[in-house]
C-alpha cells in the first residue's frame, strides 16, 4: 500500500491544444537531442504539491474543490522556446501569462495554505515541458505561438516506473466564475 503520493495541480489539454503540444514537440525536438515528452504527459503544471502522505490527500482535493467556483476560464499563448540549463529542459513559455491563471494559482497556494500545506515559493512561470536530458539548446528560432484555452484544471498524481513518470489525473474540476 503506498503511503505517499506524488501530487500537483496542472491544465489538462484539451484535443486542440494536445494536437499542437505533440507537433510542437515533434517539431523543436530533434531526434537525440534530448527525450521528448510522451503526448500522455504534456501539461502546465499550476502548483507542485511533491510527496503528499496517503492521509493528506482529502485535504488536498478539499483545496481543488474551493478554488473551482471562483476559478475564470481563459487562453494561454506559449509563444517563448526556453532551455533551461541546470534541468536540462527545453519548454515552451508565456511571454504573456493571463491574470485569471495568476488568480487561479494565489487561490490553489492559499487553500492549500489553509489546510496547513507549504506553499511553492518561486513565482509561478507557467512552461510546456518539450523535452528532458536536453544536453545542449537547440539553434534559436522563431516559435509558432501555441494557444491553449482553459476550462478546468485537475489534481495529478505522478506514477514513476521504468519507462518513466506517468501522469493520472485524480480529479478534475471546471472553471466556473
Amino acid at each position: 500500500m503506498k503511503t505517499e503520493r506524488r501530487l500537483f495541480f496542472a491544465l489538462w489539454p484539451g484535443p486542440a491544444a494536445l494536437a499542437a503540444a505533440t507537433a510542437a514537440v515533434h517539431r523543436l525536438v530533434p531526434y537525440g537531442t534530448g527525450r521528448p515528452q510522451r503526448p500522455d504527459q504534456l501539461h502546465l503544471t499550476l502548483e507542485f504539491l511533491g510527496d503528499v502522505p496517503e492521509p493528506r490527500l482529502v485535504s488536498v482535493l478539499e483545496a481543488g474543490v474551493a478554488v473551482a467556483s471562483s476559478a475564470t476560464p481563459f487562453e494561454i499563448v506559449l509563444d517563448r522556446l526556453e532551455y533551461w540549463q541546470r534541468p536540462q529542459v527545453l519548454c515552451l513559455t508565456a511571454s504573456v501569462v493571463p491574470e485569471p491563471q495568476v488568480a487561479l494559482v494565489r487561490s490553489l497556494r492559499s487553500a492549500l495554505a489553509a489546510r496547513g500545506f507549504e506553499p511553492e515559493e518561486r513565482s509561478f512561470k507557467p512552461h510546456l515541458t518539450l523535452a528532458r536530458k536536453v544536453r545542449l539548446p537547440p539553434p534559436a528560432e522563431s516559435t509558432e505561438s501555441l494557444r491553449w484555452a482553459a476550462h478546468d484544471y485537475s489534481l495529478v498524481e505522478s506514477i514513476s516506473g521504468p519507462d518513466g513518470s506517468r501522469y493520472e489525473r485524480l480529479s478534475t474540476w471546471p472553471m466556473r466564475a
